[in-house]
């Protein structure tokens, strides 16, 4: 009986846990079109790039940092248009999504940006 009850208490302590993380520290963001904007897309498809950021939890512990993930993933995003051949610096009618699954005691949870990597006309 003695057992049941340091179980329950234990259990009651995981499911009770909680934590607080930053999403991201952006340099700027806007859900609102922005006036006068000028920036540089001579082709949407080739201006295209996506990126993300993952971490993986064995049982109910993490492996990978969990904060700033929104940033990582841009971040991871910006890079894999450069690489690609995009020169920008700037992301434009971007969509951040959220995805997580777990299969028994092993699961991952992602965060991905895709968008268009522009650079600003001076």
């Amino acid at each position: 009986m003695k057992v049941v009850k340091i179980v329950a208490v234990g259990l009651s302590l995981v499911v009770l846990a909680g934590c607080s993380t930053r999403l991201g520290q952006f340099t700027a963001a806007s859900s609102m079109n922005v006036r006068n904007l000028e920036y540089s897309l001579p082709n949407n498809t080739a201006a295209h790039t996506e990126g993300d950021s993952c971490i993986h939890t064995v049982f109910v512990f993490p492996i990978g940092n969990k904060d700033d993930r929104i940033q990582r993933a841009l971040d991871n995003a910006i890079q894999n248009g450069r690489q690609k051949g995009i020169d920008g610096d700037l992301l434009v009618n971007a969509r951040i999504d959220h995805s997580a699954w777990w299969a028994f005691l092993y699961g991952q949870d992602c965060v991905s940006v895709e968008g268009d990597l522009v650079k600003l006309n001076k």
